[in-house]
């Protein structure tokens, strides 16, 4: 009897086969336009929705994410993948109630199951909960030692200042070659973390580049054309929208620059209030120039933004709301006529500690610099020189904030931000670390601690390492 012979793939089949792979590859964008085709030919696979939605999410499209993932746990809600995928997009959305729900579904079923074991535990540890977090992920490594929920571990161990059996297991994962690319790049940034604080810095630093090096080599953004889209003259002819928007604290900057750090001391004002990083701004911008917003544009993107922040807002008597979307500091000429009366934070911090800590964090692939030391100097650059260019071009104040001031000597500097937003002291925003609210960003542990200033100067620990990103600086910030 002869072989079986499935016959050649279809279509549709090789079209879902490159979209995994290059899902594995962490490619999201390019899979995207590939799952799109393949839903249209059938709108009610799930396996289409689920990989399509978790893809959206990672690209920060997190709402149109969930409803694909919503409609794939619907037709398959065995599948315990979509449930974490579904979490991990609510959690982004400050969903928290239905976050943890979906995890608890499948931990109900399979409570060593490992992504909702590692995304329970970032929960927790976003809500301040380590300790509950670490006593779950613990007993769950008894049975399972996926290198999924190593990472969480790994993440908590350093927090927890456990680190050494957490180095020791994730460096003998490291070792197997059948560990898949995705979980050995995260685990390199975990055993990456936990060696920094112990003080191994040449081994830290070894594993963080491997980390990022096993991601395609990153990029800066095209300030030239940018800014030539927003020049002085055109932003002056733009209508301003009629709805005030003195409500809105933007705090901007360079990722890793205390932006989070400002959120917390800003939302811990009891008239104040943070809603995390939004990307509404960005959506309603991207891609434009001063030149096209009319009259009626200026007043629809206006009211979806405002409309965001009374939904994003959980108290509706905030007197400030706060977004953080650090990177909105390339929307500020839009933000300067769709939200008149807004209130600007920069916030700043050495150049050479901001960029070596956005190297050592794992971003998603919207930050196409990240990975590269050179490009991510470049892009620091490009970001001094728009900051630049708006002070020049826009009728608004922006406050800078340094990073080391603030950590220094926080009182005054706190007295600063609050002047600036139209608060009055409070000595909560002295406590920022004893919120209850949720954090959701790379800083989730630090922000949980009060004001230190260990962060300051880091760069000379890996100054050694540093050559492409100091050779881009030159001596400009000696």
């Amino acid at each position: 009897m002869s072989a079986f012979n499935p016959g050649p793939m279809t279509t549709q089949a090789k079209t879902i086969q490159s979209a995994r792979a290059l899902l594995d590859a962490n490619q999201y964008d390019t899979a995207i336009p590939l799952l799109r085709e393949a839903l249209e030919r059938e709108p009610r696979n799930a396996a289409i929705l689920r990989m399509l939605g978790y893809a959206l999410v990672l690209v920060d499209m997190t709402p149109e994410g969930i409803r694909h993932l919503e409609l794939s746990s619907k037709l398959n809600p065995s599948d315990p993948d979509v449930w974490c995928d579904l979490s991990m997009g609510l959690r982004r959305m400050d969903r928290l109630g239905e976050a943890h729900r979906a995890l608890d579904r499948v931990l109900k079923e399979n409570p060593g199951y490992g992504r909702a074991v590692a995304l329970k535990g970032r929960l927790l540890q976003s809500r301040g909960q380590s300790e509950k977090a670490m006593e779950m992920v613990e007993q769950a490594l008894e049975h399972n030692k996926d290198a999924t929920i190593q990472i969480i571990y790994g993440n908590l161990a350093r927090e927890l200042k456990k680190q050494g059996p957490a180095i020791d297991m994730i460096r003998a994962t490291l070792e197997d070659p059948n560990l898949i690319r995705p979980k050995r790049t995260e685990l390199y940034f975990a055993l990456g973390h936990l060696l920094d604080s112990v003080g191994e810095y040449d081994d830290a630093f070894a594993a963080f580049d491997a980390g990022n090096k096993m991601t395609a080599a990153g990029e800066s953004a095209d300030f030239d054309g940018f800014l030539d889209m927003w020049s002085k003259e055109d932003i002056a002819n733009v209508p301003r929208a009629s709805q005030d928007a003195s409500r809105v604290v933007l705090v901007v900057g360079m990722p890793r620059s205390g932006t989070t750090l400002t959120e917390q001391i800003l939302g811990s004002h009891p008239n104040a209030e943070g809603i995390g990083e939004r990307g509404e701004l960005g959506d309603l911008g991207a891609g434009k120039r001063a030149t096209d917003f009319d009259a009626a544009l200026v007043e629809s993107s206006a009211s979806v933004y405002q409309s965001m922040i009374a939904k994003a807002a959980g108290d509706p008597k905030a007197k400030r709301v706060i977004d953080k979307m650090p990177e909105n500091y390339f929307f500020l000429g839009a933000a300067s006529f769709l939200l008149p009366g807004a209130h600007v934070i920069n916030c700043t911090r050495d150049p050479r500690d901001t960029c070596l800590s956005i190297y050592f964090q794992r971003f998603g692939p919207a930050m196409r610099y990240a990975n590269d030391l050179k490009a991510i100097a470049e892009q620091y650059l490009g970001y001094l020189r728009v900051m630049d260019h708006w002070r020049g071009a826009l009728d608004m104040t922006i406050h800078d904030s340094s990073y080391e001031a603030l950590t220094g000597d926080p009182e005054p500097n706190v007295r600063a931000l609050l002047d600036h937003i139209g608060l009055k002291f409070d000595k909560a925003c002295l406590e920022h670390h004893k919120s209850k609210s949720s954090v959701h960003t790379a800083s989730a542990g630090q922000v949980r601690q009060p004001v230190y200033t260990s962060s300051q100067e880091r760069w000379k620990r890996y100054e050694k390492h540093l050559g492409p990103m100091l050779e881009v600086f030159g001596d400009r910030f000696d």
